[in-house]
């Protein structure tokens, strides 16, 4: 009997990505593999908002290397944005406008003692897992529908962090190298967007519309893009375009679509991550006409959260913290570690 886990939009979050791996018993405390024949399922963006990017990356790279055919990593809008800051300068200078994608460079600091010491020139301070998840679970809690405190966040970092306008290319210039030296670029280039894995299609937000063919196809269509550097291709949007497995959104309201869409890539259910308010308030994964599930946990809040598909039964696992999270979040609502959404 199959048994799946799907985790999607860890950001950076490695605690929480840790601790989802122990509470389903798919690795040890020395992060080694004991799952026996599970297979886990990643569905992009791995980097952004935490301070982990490096150690979480570094972690699904150990897993694939440990169980190369059950740890599959797909990629994410994310990824796909550090792919075109790297292609095209305007696009760079728009990614490192960012902080969220400070964090990220941060992480590699320690992996390069001049990208260090470049860092700390600037003054650039990666924020604590405790401080984001503060700020998104504020915004969940606020409003759910709304982005408004991560904007406000954003401005406030920015405040913090006066010298975040300086001249900032060799600290790019450095972070490129980091990457490129230790392999993180070139896995992340080979990452496809997409799976199948029997009636499963596993998408980082989504399965495209308008496209002509299958999941194989689509991965081959996207790779040969990207190494054009057709960013601009609507395959390639980052986000919002309902053209793109990285970006489309909102795709699975209307089950008459939804039929058509999987139809069209020949299976009959979909996993997703990508948007924390698909289908669900931010932080609970759920299903939509036991077709579609949503599988991005809300981790930047620090909820640990995951899908595990075993046999024909689909269950959204949150550890206890999560739970206590989601609770105080939505205290007209009750959540288990285990929740029952199809079968």
């Amino acid at each position: 009997m199959r048994l799946w886990y799907i985790i999607s939009d860890i950001h950076g979050s490695y605690r929480a990505f840790r601790n989802l791996l122990l509470h389903a018993q798919l690795v040890d405390e020395n992060n080694q593999w004991i799952g026996g024949e599970a297979h886990l399922f990643l569905l992009g963006d791995y980097v952004t908002s935490g301070p982990d990017s490096k150690q979480v990356i570094d972690l699904i790279r150990s897993l694939e290397c440990q169980v190369p055919d059950q740890v599959i990593a797909l990629l994410g809008n994310h990824e796909l944005l550090l792919l075109r800051a790297i292609h095209d300068k305007h696009h760079r200078q728009e990614w490192l406008a960012n902080p969220e994608h400070w964090q990220t460079i941060a992480s590699w600091a320690g992996a390069n003692e001049e990208l260090d010491n470049s860092l700390q020139s600037l003054h650039i301070e990666p924020l604590s897992t405790q401080t984001i998840a503060e700020i998104y679970q504020a915004v969940a809690k606020s409003d759910p529908a709304s982005d408004l405190l991560i904007e406000q966040a954003t401005q406030q970092w920015r405040f913090n962090h006066p010298h975040f306008t300086s001249d900032l290319w060799e600290v790019w210039s450095l972070f490129l190298r980091t990457i490129e030296a230790d392999g993180t670029l070139e896995w992340i280039e080979k990452l496809p967007v997409a799976h199948r894995a029997n009636e499963w299609g596993l998408f980082h937000a989504g399965p495209p519309i308008g496209f002509d063919g299958n999941i194989n196809d689509l991965n081959n269509q996207f790779d040969v893009l990207r190494q054009a550097g057709s960013f601009a291709h609507p395959l390639l949007v980052s986000d919002g375009s309902l053209n793109s497995p990285v970006g489309t959104r909102r795709w699975w309201e209307e089950v008459s679509q939804v039929e058509l869409l999987l139809n069209r890539f020949e299976i009959e259910r979909c996993a997703f991550g990508h948007d924390p308010k698909a289908i669900e308030p931010r932080g609970i994964v759920g299903s939509v006409w036991d077709k579609a599930v949503s599988t991005d946990p809300y981790m930047r809040g620090n909820i640990e959260g995951m899908i595990r598909i075993h046999g024909s039964c689909v269950d959204a696992i949150y550890t206890d913290a999560a739970v206590s999270i989601l609770q105080n979040i939505y205290p007209q609502r009750t959540f288990f570690t285990v929740n029952r959404l199809i079968g």
